[in-house]
């Protein structure tokens, strides 16, 4: 069998002793860090407490979809709870008689965050009066 050869003089030296500046100055930045995320997410968690989804209905536009209209809008949660399974009930109105109602489900919309949806109609909605109204949601 043969020795493993050596090149070099032995590993003996030892680590400097203390910690340098820079770890020193490192470590507290990264404790500042931290600390600054925590205070954060607590202050963000305390400061009010969860209120329900407040969702505001926003049309963006009506185009002709094939022999109907597809009205396209979105939903914007104000609130600070989601809502998941939001039902929206869009009607067509002339002036106070129903011409056509129509309505769509979406899936999700996040606390302070908002989702974009469409609606069909077979009547044209630029014609007469569009309302939009959420209806309900589940609690995710």
């Amino acid at each position: 069998m043969s020795t493993p050869r050596q090149d070099g003089p032995p590993r003996t030296q030892a680590l400097p002793a203390g910690t340098s500046p820079l770890e020193w100055a490192v470590a507290a930045f990264s404790l500042l860090l931290v600390l600054g995320v925590a205070g954060f997410l607590l202050h963000d968690a305390f400061r009010s407490p969860a209120s329900p989804p407040r969702i505001i209905l926003q049309v963006d536009s009506v185009v002709r979809a094939g022999r109907g209209y597809l009205v396209e809008f979105r939903a914007h949660n104000t609130g600070r709870t989601t809502a998941a399974g939001l039902e929206v009930e869009g009607e067509i109105l002339a002036d106070t008689e129903s011409v056509e109602t129509t309505q769509v489900t979406i899936d999700y919309v996040p606390a302070k965050g908002s989702t974009a949806a469409g609606l069909y109609f077979a009547n044209d909605p630029r014609r007469h009066r569009l309302e939009l109204r959420p209806k309900g949601y589940d609690r995710p």
